[in-house]
């Protein structure tokens, strides 16, 4: 499967608040970055951005945008709405290719890391953090847990906890943070998730 033309095909197809992982609250997310420093001018990468309105949130916060996902469709979706806006980088990519960007001081993934099953591809993905992530910086995780969910958007998912993030993170990462949460999607079913906000110490 092509997961670009996968990507794209939803974003085309699909009205934005009829998304499966469509939130209208974005405050669980938002809870977990209160504590950081992010309106000093900090370049906050957001993974999977597709649609979200957390992109919204995030720009009030004077800070750097790049906004990431691998659906060109879902970029052009957010330009149009974001339009003369300053700071914000629109950045085509899939994650478990290995890339280079700015040094970034805040990795938000709510929507990526759990569609990773290849192996290699998980590795690529971690090894884009050691590589983009300023040490000092954090990577927040917000990705289905073990024992709920095993599928979305028509794809299988890999469930995520605790011992799992740090055994991945290894020693070069500390555990700040961390809550289950269950969302309600637009459709009135419930994802249960795990969130985890890690610092990079080394």
């Amino acid at each position: 499967m092509n997961l670009e033309t996968h990507w794209n095909n939803i974003f085309e197809k699909t009205e934005d608040k009829k998304l499966g992982w469509w939130e209208n609250d974005t405050s669980q997310t938002l809870k977990f970055l209160k504590d950081l420093d992010i309106y000093s001018n900090k370049n906050i990468f957001l993974a999977g951005a597709g649609t979200s309105i957390l992109v919204d949130e995030i720009i009030k916060m004077s800070s750097n945008l790049i906004l990431n996902d691998i659906s060109d469709a879902a970029l052009k979706k957010l330009k149009n709405r974001l339009k003369n806006l300053e700071n914000i980088e629109f950045f085509q990519q899939d994650l478990s290719k290995i890339f280079k960007t700015k040094d970034i001081d805040i990795w938000i993934d709510r929507a990526v890391l759990h569609f990773l099953l290849d192996e290699k591809d998980i590795e690529n993905y971690f090894e884009n953090l050691k590589i983009n992530l300023k040490k000092g910086g954090y990577i927040l995780f917000a990705q289905f847990r073990k024992g709920g969910a095993t599928s979305c958007a028509s794809l299988d998912i890999k469930q995520y906890d605790l011992e799992e993030f740090s055994k991945r993170l290894k020693d070069d990462f500390e555990l700040i943070k961390n809550e289950e949460y269950d969302y309600i999607n637009p459709f009135g079913n419930k994802k249960e998730y795990i969130y985890a906000l890690y610092k990079k110490i080394k």
